[in-house]
């Protein structure tokens, strides 16, 4: 499946979903990598500028639960709110380097059922910057009015940290999220 997007194409192959170029507004969380109940990994081509960059690289859903995946006072940052009632935040232990960088969140989730939790690792070039623990996750859907954003937030924020439209100020590239099928947390990707 493919999907025109305003400057580039979002491509679907199997459980790997990526996006070259793609600045994506509002992607309807229907027509969006379910991110619900198993392990995946969001993986962003980047290039970071001298002094940082700021801003939204991913999100799916928003206040009332959802994902984010941004860059904050120059550190990565992984991010899940489960229905409004608890937020997991998860920031690097160390600046993401300037230059042409490779950034991942990688969620291995716990398992054995609906809104379970799992590990946060973020990295930094294949180097891991950051981990931390969620306790539950959001079971079904995110939100009524929210969807998948790339490059910045056009709806409710994840936590109130930032302020949306919270536009990523450095360049991204490729945007890949890769869903992994229950069992191999750290496993392979799905071709």
């Amino acid at each position: 499946m493919e999907l025109l997007g305003t400057q580039g194409v979002l491509r679907t192959r199997g459980d790997r979903h990526s996006a070259g170029h793609l600045h994506v507004e509002f992607l309807p969380e229907s027509s969006a990598p379910d991110l619900k109940n198993k392990s995946f990994t969001i993986t962003a081509e980047a290039e970071i500028p001298t002094g940082s960059a700021e801003g939204m690289i991913f999100t799916q859903g928003g206040f009332t639960g959802g994902w984010g995946f941004y860059m904050q006072q120059g550190k990565l940052v992984g991010e899940h709110s489960y229905v409004a009632i608890d937020r997991y935040r998860v920031v690097s232990t160390e600046p993401v380097p300037t230059g042409k960088v490779t950034l991942a969140l990688d969620f291995k989730y716990d398992g054995g059922g609906m809104a379970k939790g799992g590990t946060i690792v973020l990295l930094a070039n294949g180097r891991k910057i950051g981990e931390g623990r969620v306790d539950q996750t959001t079971p079904f859907k995110y939100a009524l009015a929210e969807g998948q954003d790339i490059g910045e937030d056009t709806g409710t924020p994840v936590d109130f940290s930032y302020t949306p439209p919270f536009k990523f100020t450095g360049t991204l590239g490729k945007v890949t999220v890769e869903l992994k099928p229950e069992g191999a947390a750290g496993g392979r990707a799905l071709q």
